[in-house]
């Protein structure tokens, strides 16, 4: 005799037997009991979760020689026939081959026979979503009103492909992934069957990797039995399936806790030297931090990677050494790498630079310049804040920064000088208060000049949108910074094209410029003076404000240079003339 393979040799036969479908089963047994049984079903869910196998147990509780009963017997002549898949009233009907409207207008026709042998027809439409759409609008009223002796279970694992007409018409089932648990517990019970000698962490893994579907799991442990000649081990499991081992996740958890980048290398050059698949590593990486993550936030992991009480310290000890941010950030890192290894040729690399950066300590946040800070380095304009008032660190990363209250620079007269001083801070106020766009506008300002509480904003010609932005937008941001540094209300005042270098204090003398160290007339220079020096030059004479606001008011237009006349115009057309024909002239 050929063999049978799990999947199929363990088959569920009843309803109790349906692996992690409780909800599905029982409903189904009360409706058999109660002759409650609805003319349509749709199961739907991910593949190997028994949505066909339940629909053959339905088939049978119906059909059974002692039925309609909720346990069918298994050994009457119809039971054995849907075991065996030769029952000529169960119908299974592949629709992602027989989509079009022909197969179901002839399944149409057959519908209204009688059954054969049986009691009732089943027909058992799976992967009902491939169905055309005429196809499914060729079905509906057969579906809505069959026959008295037909019932129809259909098996999809894309619902939401099935039209709202169809799903209306039938009873629908959700079928869920199965736990890893119970999908343990499965595969313990055919190694007892089997005479098989397997640990529970090896049939563990063999379920983890199953991802929620009990055919596939029945499917790895009879891979892993073929493969072993003695008892299934963790090792055999993670050797047959790629798995990393986890001791190297918990390996590399210990170096990101000890920024160990070194053997982070060494631990890379081992892994890939030993053929591991660099896609699968990540992920079981992934999974492991995530994990860690869980029990860092006092919540138990899905699965314990590390067994033994021993192995729970030692995740538990990782998860308190690393933190939630810090977790965080890696699975972040490890989702941008897996999605970088599809595209890239060389894997190893990437993992190299992705394990060196999980092991690299993380950095520190930079703390802002406080005015507090401004008021140590110069303590005779600042004046002491209120008393008791605390001064205010930096809040952790983790937790949102509120707008800490300020402690003013200076709460007596503000002058143009400490406004150019402290300019910096007004731009990291701004920043403070979360406005962003207007701290890169404002670096393009200089105050010019300061009277009765207004200060005068220049902005050069080529700021032009930066000066209207300020003066229509952000007028009321920047007096807001100002008035939380300086202690008073401030107005600002925008003018453009109007830039002057920073003005000296009023109570201090102003200083000539130096002399350059070869001496050489003014007069008898070569070079053009600048025109800017001359323009802007401060007077020794007069204060600083006065000439700002007096240049500002009143800015003197530069000449335009006269058009050339008629005459002037002519001859240079004809001298382009001349000149073209003489280049002719030598080709």
């Amino acid at each position: 005799m050929s063999y049978v393979s799990f999947s199929l040799k363990y088959r569920p036969q009843r309803f109790e037997h349906v692996v992690g479908q409780e909800h599905v089963s029982r409903t189904l047994m009360n409706a058999v009991r109660t002759g409650r049984i609805h003319h349509a079903y749709l199961f739907s869910g991910p593949r190997g979760t028994g949505k066909t196998s339940t629909a053959r147990v339905l088939a049978k509780a119906l059909n059974c020689v002692n039925g309609p009963t909720p346990e069918p017997c298994g050994v009457c002549e119809f039971c054995q026939a849907v075991q065996n898949g030769r029952a000529m009233d169960v119908i299974e009907i592949d629709a992602a081959s027989n989509r079009g409207i022909d197969e179901i207008r002839e399944l149409r026709e057959k519908v209204k026979y009688s059954p054969a042998e049986a009691r009732c027809k089943v027909y058992i439409l799976d992967e009902v979503h491939m169905l055309t759409t005429e196809a499914f609008n060729a079905l509906l009223k057969t579906l809505e009103e069959p026959p008295a002796h037909s019932f129809f279970v259909l098996a999809t694992t894309e619902s939401h492909r099935v039209p709202a007409t169809i799903l209306s018409r039938c009873q629908r089932f959700d079928f869920r992934p199965i736990p890893v648990a119970k999908a343990a517990e499965a595969l313990a019970m055919i190694a007892r069957e089997e005479g098989i000698e397997a640990e529970p962490a090896a049939l563990e893994a063999i379920a983890r990797a199953g991802e929620g579907a009990m055919r596939d799991a029945e499917s790895i442990f009879d891979q892993v039995v073929a493969y072993t000649e003695g008892a299934v081990t963790l090792e055999v499991v993670n050797t047959v399936l790629g798995v990393t081992e986890a001791e190297t996740l918990a390996e590399v958890a210990d170096l990101m806790v000890g920024e160990n980048v070194p053997d982070g290398f060494a631990l890379v050059d081992r892994v890939v030297s030993a053929g591991k698949d660099v896609a699968q590593l990540m992920a079981d990486l992934t999974l492991y931090l995530r994990d860690l993550l869980r029990i860092s936030l006092n919540s138990e992991p899905s699965a314990w990677r590390l067994s033994g009480d021993e192995g729970r310290e030692r995740m538990v000890a990782q998860a308190r050494a690393l933190g939630p941010d810090r977790l965080l950030e890696a699975v972040r890192v490890l989702a941008t790498a897996q999605n970088e290894l599809r595209s890239s040729n060389q894997p190893a690399l990437l993992l190299e630079l992705t394990v060196t950066r999980l092991c690299q300590a993380p950095e520190a946040a930079p703390a802002p310049r406080r005015p507090a800070q401004v008021s140590q380095a110069r303590p005779q304009a600042a004046t002491p804040g209120p008393a008791g008032q605390p001064l205010h660190a930096a809040p952790p990363r983790h937790q949102p920064r509120p707008m800490p209250p300020i402690q003013p620079i200076s709460q007596g007269e503000v002058s143009l000088q400490a406004l150019q001083e402290h300019w910096g801070d007004v731009q990291g106020e701004l920043k403070r208060m979360g406005k962003m766009p207007v701290t890169a506008i404002i670096k393009e300002a200089i105050p010019i000049s300061y009277a009765d509480g207004v200060v005068v904003l220049g902005f050069s010609d080529r700021h032009a949108f930066h000066c209207n932005q300020v003066r229509d937008k952000y007028k009321a941001d920047v007096e807001m910074a100002l008035q939380r540094l300086f202690g008073q209300a401030i107005t600002i005042d925008c003018r453009l094209g109007e830039v002057l270098p920073q003005a000296p204090a009023p109570d201090q003398p102003v200083q000539a410029p130096p002399v350059a160290t070869e001496p050489a007339p003014v007069e008898t220079a070569e070079a053009p003076p600048d025109v800017y020096e001359q323009e802007y030059a401060p007077d020794p004479t007069e204060p600083q404000v006065n000439q700002a606001a007096e240049q500002i008011c009143s800015p003197e237009p530069a000449e335009a240079p006269p058009p050339p006349t008629l005459d002037q115009a002519v001859a240079n057309t004809l001298m382009l003339f001349e000149g073209s024909q003489e280049i002719d002239g030598d080709e």
